[in-house]
């Protein structure tokens, strides 16, 4: 496995997190899991700033971490933070609506995770500047469809939500800007438009 590759799937184990939370949330509940990814944000947030001040803290972290943030996250908040700023946003918008955030913060797992793996093994033809690839694309979009589908989406509501992931996934990551945060978000909100529930 070259050493591009092993780095992306390093990276995609951060995005396992919001099954993570997708189970804090059928464990607790609505609202209580709001509250406990209120305070675990809080702390991230906290620890993610501790990092840009402490080159201590940031050194041990990159250690600990090593291969998983990337050059550009050195001195941004990394994957981790708007993995979890974008699960608690998901929540909160979609409130007791389970199966809209059991798909948001799945296909933020597993169709973000398809597109850079196809992307990385199958990518031939290039888009959006380049970043990313068709296949990859085409990879999360399939991915989060037939999730959705499996879930009992409506065929129109799972296409909707699933074209708002993968659009999410697609636009290119600026300073305010990053598809870990946005992609789930995008998602149930295109969910909610079409009266899936």
């Amino acid at each position: 496995m070259n050493g591009s590759l092993k780095g992306e799937l390093g990276r995609k184990a951060f995005h396992m997190l919001s099954l993570v939370y997708l189970a804090v949330y059928h464990w607790l509940g609505f609202p209580r899991a709001v509250m406990a990814l209120g305070a675990w944000l809080v702390f991230v947030t906290a620890v993610e700033a501790g990092r840009f001040y402490s080159d201590r803290l940031s050194r041990g972290l990159q250690w600990i971490f090593r291969g998983m943030i990337r050059q550009t996250e050195q001195r941004s908040f990394s994957g981790i933070f708007h993995t979890t700023m974008g699960s608690f946003l998901t929540v909160l918008l979609a409130g007791g609506h389970a199966r809209i955030v059991t798909a948001a913060l799945a296909w933020l797992a597993l169709g973000d995770a398809a597109a850079a793996l196809a992307g990385k093994t199958l990518g031939r033809h290039p888009i959006a500047g380049g970043r990313k690839s068709l296949e990859g694309s085409l990879a999360c979009l399939a991915t989060c469809l037939a999730v959705g589908l499996a879930l009992g989406l409506r065929p129109a509501a799972a296409l909707a939500g699933s074209l708002a992931a993968t659009i999410a996934e697609l636009l290119p990551s600026t300073r305010f800007y990053n598809d870990n945060l946005f992609m789930p978000v995008a998602a149930a909100a295109a969910l909610l438009a079409f009266g899936a529930r």
